[in-house]
Formats: C-alpha cells, sequence, structure tokens
C-alpha cells in the first residue's frame, strides 16, 4: 500500500483535491495498482489505470472532467462534491476535512464500534485521533 502523508496541504495550507483523493485511496486501503484494479475489466488497461491515478494524485493537478471523478468512485469511497469545492472554491467555502483519512462531514468514515467519526481537533477526526481501522 502507498504511504500517505499526514496533513498534506499545498504552499497555502488548504487540502489539495489531489491530497483528498490520495488520502481517501489510503483510508481505503488500496495501493494505486489495486485501485486501479478496480476501474479496469482486462489487464491490458492496467498500466494506464495506474497512470491514471497516479496523475490525479500528483500535487497541482486537477482532472478536467466531471465525468472523471464520477468515474473513480469505481475505485473507492469518496464525495464528488467535497473534491469540485476543493478545486473550484475559494479557501473560505471548503468543507472540514480530516487531514489523516480525508472524510468530511459528506463523507464520514466509521468509528470501529458501527457507527461514525465525529470532530476531535479542527483537522482530525475520531477514527483517526483514537488510532481506528480506516486510518491504519
Amino acid at each position: 500500500m502507498d504511504a500517505g502523508s499526514a496533513g498534506a496541504t499545498d504552499d497555502y495550507g488548504r487540502l489539495t483535491p489531489s491530497d483528498y483523493l490520495r488520502l481517501r485511496r489510503v483510508a481505503a486501503r488500496l495501493s494505486i495498482a489495486e485501485a486501479a484494479d478496480r476501474l479496469v475489466d482486462r489487464r491490458a488497461d492496467h498500466r494506464r489505470a495506474v497512470e491514471f491515478l497516479r496523475r490525479l494524485e500528483t500535487p497541482g493537478r486537477t482532472a478536467l472532467y466531471r465525468s472523471t471523478i464520477e468515474h473513480l468512485l469505481q475505485a473507492f469511497p469518496f464525495d464528488p462534491d467535497v473534491y469540485w469545492q476543493l478545486a473550484e472554491e475559494p479557501l473560505d467555502r471548503h468543507p472540514r476535512i480530516c487531514r489523516r483519512c480525508g472524510c468530511s462531514a459528506h463523507d464520514r468514515c466509521a468509528d470501529g464500534e458501527g457507527g461514525a467519526c465525529r470532530w476531535v481537533e479542527q483537522n482530525d477526526c475520531s477514527t483517526c485521533s483514537e488510532g481506528g481501522p480506516a486510518c491504519a
């Protein structure tokens, strides 16, 4: 599995769309190769899917089309609206997002007890703060 960097942000201290996708993929416990497997039916297309995911997770890159992000939902859970808010909205309109797993009020992670996480600090959810399964 690829390691995620906790607290990843751009030079202005905001979480970027590429950071968000990487955090959500890592929270789903998937490597880029494993996520690519979920996107393609044929082995011949696997290399292209890996490159596609790497490009989307490259700092400073943003998807050009909404359909690209919708397609990515086949690989791991995340909220496309959160992605586009990070890509298109000013910082003061960004949602609150955990800097360890990428969850937000729109796509909360499980707390390990059958419920959803809660905020314990400004950018830290209870699951991550307590070392829960989504953030291992």
